[in-house]
């Protein structure tokens, strides 16, 4: 596999394909996180009617597992081969180009890292166990997980609430970037087409951006979860 990703067009491919699995996933679970907003018997209904997808909800998860790893190794490779393509040019536009792909590989790590502590948090219970038990009874009577009460408590944490703004920012320079580049990828791009791709990726980006943040700076200035 490694050797078929090592082809530039190959892994600019790859890269592109994986790109708009996960941005699809992000869009969705920014709306669906905005349910918060709502209230907890939206944000907790949404979240059960998740996990009574069952096998299907595995499904996605091990696509979007398998995208990330294919997006992240063909990423790294691109990486690679474009440092050594840039050695031949002027040193000021090779320190630039060295530059920007640094900035972005550090911002790529605290990506994973924040989705890491963000999976072992809210998905799998393993930072705090008392809130990731907690239930709520929905308004038909179901005893589900109140994943309500878990987001907002978890949030009051200003170390969490500060460190998912930072990596909601990466996580926007990213889509900003990446979306222009997976246009460019598939071979849509030119004098006519690129100017309103930029355009389109920033405005989606800082949408995502605003979106996310908005939840926990409402949360640690009391504007969400005031009952909890």
């Amino acid at each position: 596999m490694l050797g078929f990703l090592k082809s530039n067009i190959l892994s600019k491919f790859v890269v592109a394909i994986t790109g708009i699995i996960l941005v699809g996933f992000i869009i969705g679970h920014t709306l669906g996180n905005l349910l918060i907003f709502a209230g907890p018997e939206a944000l907790n209904t949404y979240a059960i009617g998740l996990r009574d997808l069952g096998p299907t909800l595995w499904v996605v998860r091990i696509v979007l597992i398998i995208a990330a790893i294919l997006h992240v190794i063909t990423t790294i490779n691109l990486v690679r081969q474009n440092k050594k393509i840039a050695s031949g040019y002027k040193v000021s536009n090779y320190k630039a180009s060295t530059f920007s792909a640094r900035f972005m590989g550090y911002a790529g790590l605290t990506i994973l890292f924040f989705v890491l502590y963000h999976l072992a948090h809210f998905t799998l219970g393993f930072v705090d166990a008392s809130t990731f038990n907690m239930e709520a009874t929905l308004e038909n009577g179901r005893v589900v997980h109140d994943v309500y009460s878990m987001v907002v408590i978890g949030f009051r944490n200003v170390i969490v609430s500060l460190f998912y703004i930072l990596a909601v920012s990466f996580l926007g320079l990213h889509l900003k970037h990446g979306i222009h580049s997976m246009f460019q990828s598939l071979g849509i791009h030119g004098k006519k087409f690129t100017p309103m791709i930029q355009k389109v990726a920033a405005i989606v980006a800082l949408i995502i951006v605003i979106s996310l943040i908005s939840i926990p700076i409402s949360i640690m200035l009391g504007i969400v979860g005031g009952q909890v």
